[in-house]
């Protein structure tokens, strides 16, 4: 951790751990819950909890991980209380059904850790048709608290010991939407952005701890209420975001926490004497912090009560919490037009070898990249625009496409833009996009397969396959395949070299032990969200090497790579919640920005020095090492064929 950081007034800093924060409390007679107690910071709260005398239940989606961290915790701590019951916050009715199951074991209450949550997800609705962050990292922990509070108040009457609820927020929520709470927007696709809403659930998380202590004090309850960021953790945003070279874990291990140190202001705020009394207030680092003015609002967190209140109550009928507290009904869910693009530099990426050096020349040339609505897709797309080819964009949200076209054509009025919808998680929309753009007898030079999801929660895509598996490896797989021929065609009658181009990631490097889980791709009970977006990436590097083979068995004049665009600045540090100038300054240092992110795909996809050259892995427009695992032609082989049964 930062190694001259300064205790606060408690006595602590960033890298203190759970246990030094914790040291010398007795916490026997505690009975604790902590939600999402089966990896990361939940697991170590529980084992620290349970290590200083609590008894632990911990509400988990997956029994057998938290059985695994059950038997991990007790090889330590013999005398450790713990429990596992099942809970998935993003399901009202699984809420409802823990909460029932343990207000009817009998069990006092005296601290609930909200501490579960989902980070980023493409967008997604929940069983109860809410968008789903919203609805597991907010709602979830809103309606279990409600259910509960009965039972901590008396357990707080009984004991005559303060209760403590706790909400693990983050520092993302200053990166919410510009009004903090979109009321009327929360299930609108059109303008949804993942890093905002997850932002928005975390503010979620603050407005609720605050107006919860309001009704309490008017309740007379001796229960505090508290929300916290317990700092960004270096083994989930570094270990497995492909960012694997050994100068970025060397200033991640200097600037970020390790779980220990992530765990600690959650004990702090759950445990200490020095939080006694202390109740509607934001604490990081084991200290009180600020946040912004949206999660100080007193107004918006009495209306996302209301709001919230009136979700849940959809439902379920349940106590209020206060009878004097009115609940309004909540607004319609309306359509609303998208968030512009970020605005960008005509000077931001103007790839100077490029237009002197293409492998196009002059030639009316057609290039086809799929997610090009945001991020290195907009800024690849619009690179290619500006060294003269047309540009074929293969999309989901085409108002979104709309408005890229038109920031493109307003930096480069002669651009060559078209989009095309495209939804790479269903093999019926690719089949569709496919024979569109084969129909319109169309040439096809280059095929970039950009788009991609990132350690989402354990879905099944329209096709029943694992949502990352079937959107980041099959979708484009099946995409190259039906667009092969037009693309060998084009290559013989231009007598210019075709490129595939996949967009992997140095999270190859952090996959699952046998590199692809054949048999277990749908397998949930051991699904890691990491893990299985970095078996997307290895898969998008064997597709390289084995279609690598077959072209050249083939004959055809058509090369395939694959390569790691590099990790983005904006997408790792600035919606991430690490908004602190020290982690900025070595963002800058460590990471890429956008237009940079976009370069070796544009060097692979256009730089004469890679003519020839395929199934090879790129890194900084330069050749780079994968894995073992990424050069090994007999799993290359078996992922094509496993590949090919799936869509058929």
């Amino acid at each position: 951790m930062w190694p001259f950081n300064r205790k606060g007034p408690s006595g602590f800093s960033s890298s203190s751990t759970a246990e030094e924060v914790t040291a010398g409390i007795d916490a026997t007679g505690l009975t604790a819950i902590v939600t999402g107690a089966s990896s990361g910071i939940g697991s170590e709260t529980a084992r620290v909890l349970a290590l200083r005398g609590a008894h632990v239940v911990m509400g988990v989606r997956n029994l057998t991980a938290a059985k695994q961290v059950q038997q991990s915790i007790l090889k330590d701590n013999p005398s450790a209380k713990l429990d596992a019951m099942e809970l998935d916050l993003s399901s009202m009715e699984s809420v409802k059904k823990f909460a029932s199951q343990y207000k009817s074991s009998g069990r006092p209450l005296n601290i609930l850790i909200n501490n579960a949550g989902i980070m980023a997800c493409p967008f997604t609705l929940s069983k109860d048709n809410i968008e789903l962050q919203f609805a597991t990292n907010h709602i979830g922990h809103f309606l279990l608290t409600n259910l509960l509070l009965d039972t901590m108040k008396k357990t707080s009457r009984q004991s005559k010991r303060e209760g403590r609820i706790v909400n693990v927020s983050s520092e993302a929520h200053r990166l919410t939407y510009s009004e903090g709470i979109r009321f009327d927007k929360i299930n609108d696709e059109s303008s949804y952005h993942s890093w905002r809403a997850y932002g928005q659930s975390k503010l979620a998380n603050i407005l609720h701890a605050n107006q919860l202590t309001t009704l309490l004090k008017e309740d007379g309850a001796d229960i505090t209420a508290n929300s916290l960021h317990p700092g960004t953790i270096a083994t989930n945003l570094f270990r497995h975001m492909g960012v694997a070279n050994g100068i970025v874990n060397a200033i991640g291990r200097l600037v970020l926490k390790n779980v220990q140190q992530g765990a600690a202001t959650t004990c702090y705020v759950a445990l200490h004497p020095q939080v006694k009394g202390v109740s509607g207030k934001y604490f990081s680092d084991s200290n009180l912090s600020k946040t912004t003015s949206h999660g100080t609002d007193d107004d918006l967190a009495k209306k996302l009560w209301d709001f919230s209140m009136n979700l849940i109550k959809l439902r379920f009928q349940i106590p209020e919490i206060d009878r004097k507290c009115g609940y309004s009904a909540a607004k319609a869910l309306l359509d609303s037009p998208l968030i512009p693009p970020p605005k960008r530099s005509p000077k931001a990426c103007l790839w100077p070898h490029c237009h002197r050096h293409s492998i196009l020349g002059s030639c009316h040339c057609y290039y086809m990249i799929t997610g090009a609505t945001s991020g290195i897709g907009v800024e690849t797309t619009r690179v290619l625009a500006l060294r003269g080819v047309h540009v074929v964009m293969g999309v989901r949200n085409l108002a979104a496409a709309k408005d890229v076209k038109e920031s493109i054509l307003k930096e480069i009025p002669s651009a060559k833009v078209d989009a095309m919808e495209l939804d790479l998680s269903s093999l019926e929309s690719v089949k569709k996009f496919a024979s569109e753009f084969n129909s319109s007898a169309l040439p096809l030079n280059i095929l970039i397969n950009n788009a991609g999801i990132m350690a989402c929660p354990f879905m099944l895509s329209k096709d029943n396959i694992e949502l990352q598996f079937a959107t980041n490896h099959l979708g484009h797989f099946l995409l190259t395949n039906l667009l092969l021929d037009t693309m060998k065609k084009t290559s013989h009658e231009s007598k210019k070299e075709g490129r595939i181009v996949n967009l992997s990631s140095e999270a190859h490097r952090f996959t699952y032990s046998e590199g692809i889980c054949f048999d277990k791709i749908n397998d949930e009970s051991s699904y890691s969200s990491w893990r299985a977006y970095g078996q997307s990436k290895l898969a998008n590097m064997l597709h390289a090497n084995e279609l690598t083979r077959r072209l050249k068995e083939d004959g055809a004049n058509i090369t395939a790579n694959s390569l790691h665009p590099g990790a983005i600045t904006t997408n790792l540090f600035r919606h991430s919640g690490v908004v602190n100038g020290l982690v900025n300054a070595f963002g800058k240092i460590v990471f890429k920005n956008v237009p940079q992110g976009a370069a070796t795909t544009c060097y692979v996809a256009l730089h004469p020095q890679v003519k020839g050259v395929s199934g090879k892995y790129f890194a900084d427009s330069n050749l780079s090492t994968p894995t073992s695992q990424g050069t090994d032609a007999r799993l290359a082989k078996k992922l094509w064929d496993f590949s090919m049964n799936l869509i058929k």
